[in-house]
This record gives C-alpha cells, structure tokens and sequence, in this order.
C-alpha cells in the first residue's frame, strides 16, 4: 500500500468532512482517488462526463486538465 503525505488547505478539507459527513481526511482521500480512477477509465473508453440535474436536465460536461491528459493516453 502506497503512503500518501499532501498538503491542503485545511478550510478546504474541513468543508468537504462537513458536507460528507466523512471524519477522516484519509475516508475523504480514498474516495476523491477512487472517483478518479473511475472518471479517468470512462474517458479513455471515449465517454464524456456530464452532471445533470434529477430529471436529467440542465446538462454540464465535467472538465478538469487530469481527464483531457488521461483521454489522450487513451
């Protein structure tokens, strides 16, 4: 298992413990890791990531540098 050491805002990090009810910095770590793993396979699959709201409206492409590098490895 491979030990991470970041540095993050902590206002950041406590907002985000807040909004999940997650307690852990490292429950919070895991879980940002895991949806970009996930994010990162479903583009190199050519799939476009998008949010939309509960009835499927109001559609938003989900961009970040990290899966336009990740499309091009594809």
């Amino acid at each position: 298992m491979a030990e991470i050491r970041l540095t993050v805002d902590e206002k950041f990090i406590e907002g985000l413990k807040k909004d999940t009810g997650i307690d852990k910095a490292s429950q919070l770590t895991s879980d940002a890791l895991t949806l970009l793993k996930w994010a990162v396979g479903e583009v190199k699959k050519g799939r476009v990531l998008i949010s939309t709201d509960e009835k499927g409206e109001d559609a938003k492409k989900i961009v970040m540098p990290t899966l336009e590098m990740a499309k091009s490895q594809g």
